[in-house]
């Protein structure tokens, strides 16, 4: 799958960092955040995590024709009235911890496939959703 227009989101602690879209392939982009955040990554603090989190998206019909041939990609599903795809969504992690809840994400950097700038909100929410403290967790 050809994705040529990327958007890399970096959060830290429930709060968007930095936010660029990036006129490069997504494997590129996503070896080339992955290799920045090994650079910060303490292995003695740290688990280093990179996971594609499937993100379900249903959208209503018309698309725009930008949308057209980047979501066709993603193997859609019309329904009547709409049109159902998921988005792969990467989550890197380097700064994280264990409680008895399961791992808590301090820092990541989420790299996703660029569709337009209405979609860059759900890239924006996993970000925050994932380094944002749980109440069991403070």
């Amino acid at each position: 799958m050809d994705i040529n227009k990327v958007v890399v989101v970096f959060a830290k602690r429930g709060t968007i960092m930095m936010k660029k879209v990036v006129d490069r392939d997504l494997k590129d982009i996503l070896k080339k955040v992955a290799f920045e955040a090994l650079q910060k990554w303490d292995p003695l603090d740290s688990n280093f995590d990179i996971i594609r989190y499937d993100y379900k998206i249903e959208k209503k019909l018309p698309l725009k024709p930008e949308e057209v041939d980047i979501i066709l990609k993603f193997n859609p599903i019309r329904l009547k009235g709409s049109v159902v795809f998921t988005l792969p969504i990467y989550i890197i992690s380097y700064k994280n911890y264990s409680t008895d809840q399961g791992t808590v994400d301090e820092e990541v950097y989420v790299v996703a496939p660029y569709i337009s700038d209405e979609y860059v909100g759900y890239v924006e929410e996993v970000a925050i959703m994932t380094t944002s403290p749980s109440e069991e967790s403070m």
